[in-house]
């Protein structure tokens, strides 16, 4: 075998190997049976697509800037639907957890496992951001993103706090989970509390 054939098949292998999760019957990627997710980091100074921040202003809550916060794909962000503005998942909370995997050349592993749970405050539109965000239908319709995941969340880093877990746009399972107590009395001051689909 060629040199060259033998560094193409080991880099092949290495690129494959970065992504821990595989696909399942249904051509939904999964780790350890759970639904997997690609991530990346945003800052946004706004208040995001859920209003969470006083009224009449642009200006983002404190916390909407540095708790665990997400604006995940549009579909995904309105549950199959198309708003931009108080999207059905609005205030919804989901665990994300580490496989330990990454999209080659887009990120790295991570250095910790561990789960952290995130709200949905902000949304990822499929309108300039197909690569991550394009995702064409419902989540579990097998509609996926250029990386091939049907979920995509994108983490507010305003304050550097996806940074300091040592996530570097990292693939993640997903589930989704009760907000924790502190969480859901945020959610009660966001403009779209009692609109959104919950």
């Amino acid at each position: 075998m060629q040199l060259s054939l033998v560094v193409a098949i080991s880099l092949l292998g290495a690129i494959q190997g970065a992504q821990k999760c595989v696909k399942d019957s249904h051509g939904i990627l999964r780790h350890n049976g759970k639904p997997c997710a690609s991530t990346t980091r945003y800052d946004d100074g706004n208040r995001g697509a859920c209003g969470c921040g006083p009224p009449n202003s642009n200006t983002p809550f404190a916390w909407n800037l540095e708790d665990y916060v997400t604006a995940p794909n549009q579909k995904f962000f309105d549950d199959g639907g198309d708003k931009q503005w108080c999207g059905h998942n609005c205030g919804h909370c989901v665990k994300l957890t580490p496989t330990g995997g990454f999209v080659p050349g887009k990120g790295q592993a991570p250095h910790s496992l561990n789960a952290h749970i995130f709200m949905v405050t902000n949304d990822c539109p499929i309108v300039g951001n197909q690569e991550w965000c394009g995702q064409a239908g419902k989540p579990g319709t097998n509609h996926a993103n250029s990386h091939v995941y049907v979920i995509h969340f994108d983490l507010q880093n305003h304050k550097s706090q996806i940074a300091a877990l040592g996530w570097d746009n990292p693939e993640v399972t997903w589930e989704s989970v009760a907000c924790p107590a502190g969480r859901v009395a945020h959610w009660h001051q966001c403009e779209c509390f009692g609109s959104a689909g919950k």
